[in-house]
């Protein structure tokens, strides 16, 4: 009677680290045999990233922690080689509900790859909520996420330093969702007052040409006019093309 190997590691045995290790590689090889065949149905496997009290676990009903990092966060900020993808979509097959879990921060897998500039795992982790079912709906859901800050993916995405990576993910994110530019709906940061606030005058005229009704609004109840006063005469006479009513709003 042949037994399995004893290097065989389930998921439950396994070693933290090389849960980590594997995700921050992008070793889909590695993941695979380290989570075995086991599905989000089957049993509390849980996937635990080496970080001060963090334990995920794939059962969704079961997640019970204090800091919740799975290992898709950790796959989707690291890369977006053919082996990252891949090991997305290993994780995805596993735990689907990981695709829109928050970690301490409430940022989902999206965040996370938005916020490194992972164009391609942008591209991908779309494609999983795609494939998912529930239609447009189930998309949008994971697009509009918002974070503690009550921020999306596209927000992470306006931070960027590079102003081509910026505009390609805001050029594939809205064509997916054309009104993500709307969120947070009121008293928040909106992505033209960010996009305003760190200099980037054409990402906002590309934000307002994909959705005319996109919000204006800044964070304490201020508005994109208020900072864009600070900034520069060609953005404030834009906006205020754009929306006359932000010169009536007060401070």
């Amino acid at each position: 009677m042949q037994t399995e190997p004893e290097n065989k590691m389930r998921p439950s045995e396994s070693a933290p680290e090389l849960l980590m290790m594997a995700a921050r590689e992008g070793n889909s090889a590695r993941l695979r045999d380290l989570l075995g065949n086991h599905d989000a149905t089957a049993t509390a496997v849980q996937l635990v990233v080496p970080m001060p009290e963090v334990i995920v676990n794939i059962e969704e009903n079961s997640l019970a922690i204090s800091r919740v990092e799975s290992i898709l966060h950790v796959v989707a900020a690291s890369g977006d080689t053919s082996e990252f993808l891949e090991s997305a979509s290993l994780i995805h097959s596993k735990a689907k509900h990981l695709l829109g879990t928050g970690n301490n921060k409430g940022d989902t897998p999206l965040h996370c790859a938005a916020g490194a500039g992972r164009i391609k795992m942008v591209s991908h982790l779309i494609h999983l909520a795609m494939a998912d079912g529930g239609g447009d709906a189930r998309v949008k859901a994971v697009l509009r996420k918002q974070n503690n800050k009550g921020q999306t993916a596209l927000h992470e995405v306006l931070r960027l330093s590079d102003k081509k990576m910026i505009r390609g993910m805001v050029e594939k994110l809205m064509e997916v969702d054309a009104e993500l530019a709307r969120l947070p709906i009121a008293n928040g940061t909106s992505p033209l007052y960010l996009a305003v606030s760190l200099g980037h005058d054409d990402i906002a005229e590309l934000l307002y040409s994909k959705d005319k009704a996109l919000s204006y609004s800044g964070p304490d109840g201020q508005n994109v006019l208020h900072v864009a006063v600070l900034r520069s005469q060609g953005i404030t006479n834009k906006l205020l093309e754009w929306n006359r009513d932000l010169s009536k709003q007060g401070d």
